[in-house]
């Protein structure tokens, strides 16, 4: 008699992944995140100022695009609205006139401060029964899944 498929490891991570994505994007977390951050804020203008901030060159909407893995017209809209509410502002490229670079207003760079530190703290509460070396492996197995994940994503 064989095992039933349901039961497997890749079926409970398969589960776990999808309860978690759910859960993360929950009204009610989305709602303990902006209270914590003190100001409402959309987790997309987040990701948008998270990517800006981690760019290494002169960041441009397909910079953006690439890093959130939406397309351009979606970035587009993110950045918008993110120089709208005065965290992001754009400007011509040094490198070529033609091209307009994002980057963070001052006000843009405290909120992905403390966006950091609210995700930290959050991520504390739901780890805070693991040990630290739990917390490492589980990064690690992250990381990789992530950069499999990346992997995949760049052979399509």
């Amino acid at each position: 008699m064989s095992a039933d498929p349901t039961d497997s490891a890749l079926a409970r991570l398969d589960a776990a992944f999808g309860r978690l994505r759910r859960l993360w994007e929950s009204p009610t977390l989305r709602r303990r995140f902006s209270e914590r951050m003190g100001v409402p804020i959309e987790p997309a203008v987040v990701r948008t100022l998270r990517a800006v901030h981690a760019a290494t060159d002169e960041c441009g909407v397909g910079d953006v695009a690439d890093a959130l893995g939406v397309d351009g017209s979606t970035a587009s809209r993110l950045v918008d609205r993110a120089v709208a509410a005065g965290y992001l502002e754009r400007s011509a490229s040094e490198r070529d006139r033609r091209r307009s670079v994002v980057s963070l207003t001052a006000a843009g760079s405290e909120l992905e401060r403390r966006s950091l530190r609210v995700r930290q703290e959050l991520l504390g509460e739901l780890t805070a029964d693991l040990t630290d070396p739990d917390i490492d492996q589980l990064a690690d197995l992250l990381e990789r899944l992530a950069k499999r994940l990346g992997e995949m994503e760049n052979r399509s």
